[in-house]
């Protein structure tokens, strides 16, 4: 990888309180060559206009992956306790890095977008093992995610994922130090893994321990009356029956009888004044009636 400003090596070394100071440098450093690019493009009849604008873009863009490196580093010791978290500030999470690391592989991406730089150089190779090794870290906080969130499955799949960056990534550099940390990733992967796996397996003895048996009394229950319990079902033997075929007979109640017979000692009252008498009946009555 080509050499950074001195002014972003030097805060490399820095360390405690210093590294604040070495972000705000960072920033500097990141503004200041934008505003040269900014300064180059406006100026006309400028020789070397595009060389120049790839090489403060170049500065621009390095620094910025130092600038986030650095942000990752403090999050990564605060997460381990090698740094004690300050009252008033936020905790430190596995998503944080995640964050920070989808910012450093988006800044790899545009670094490659450099017109000057050459395709098939080391430079551009070099490139493409800082994205495979950062993504490696990326896809393992992920897998920390899940496992913080009890998704243990779902972290030994990433786990599994993560192994393999890591041996993309060992196939394709020669950096003692980023071996180096390919391998303590590598140990601290197998280690995680392990803790997921068991997790996951004692969570699934834990459920089967609360799941009652299912007897040949309760084969016969209808499913519709048991919906509130659940059963673990190990074979189509053991499932519920859903419904009976035909269905079973129901007593129905006829008529009450008692009804009838109170029938005969009611006394109706007497209507005869309120019925009209034949005589009154209209003539459109009795063409209607017949009468």
């Amino acid at each position: 990888f080509h050499p950074v400003p001195q002014a972003v090596v030097s805060t490399q070394s820095t360390g405690g309180t210093n590294q604040e100071k070495g972000l705000e440098l960072l920033d500097e450093v990141v503004g200041g060559c934008r505003d040269v690019v900014q300064i180059v493009r406006r100026a006309e009849k400028l020789e070397s206009a595009d060389t120049l604008t790839d090489y403060f873009n170049y500065l621009r863009i390095t620094s910025t992956i130092e600038r986030f490196l650095l942000m990752a580093q403090q999050v990564s010791d605060k997460l381990k306790g090698v740094v004690e978290t300050r009252p008033g500030t936020k905790m430190a999470r596995p998503e944080d890095l995640v964050r920070l690391y989808d910012i450093i592989l988006q800044n790899y991406a545009d670094l490659k977008g450099i017109v000057s730089i050459e395709k098939e150089g080391e430079f551009y190779r070099s490139i493409d093992v800082n994205t495979m090794f950062y993504r490696a870290l990326r896809c393992f906080y992920i897998a920390e995610c899940h496992l913080g969130q009890s998704n243990w499955l779902n972290a030994i799949v990433l786990y599994d994922k993560c192994n393999e960056h890591v041996s993309e990534t060992l196939a394709s550099t020669s950096d003692k130090e980023m071996i180096g940390e390919l391998n303590a990733l590598s140990k601290q992967i197998y280690s995680q893994r392990c803790s997921a796996h068991a997790s996951a397996f004692l969570h699934s003895q834990l459920q089967e321990e609360e799941m009652t048996d299912i007897s040949p009394a309760d084969k016969n229950r209808i499913l519709s009356n048991c919906l509130d319990q659940f059963r673990l079902v190990s074979s189509a033997a053991d499932l519920p029956t859903i419904a009976t075929l035909p269905p079973d007979f129901q007593t129905t109640p006829c008529k009450p009888t008692f009804f009838d017979i109170s029938l005969n000692q009611i006394e109706f009252p007497d209507l005869s004044t309120r019925v009209e008498k034949e005589g009154a009946l209209s003539g459109l009555s009795r063409w209607i009636w017949g009468r």
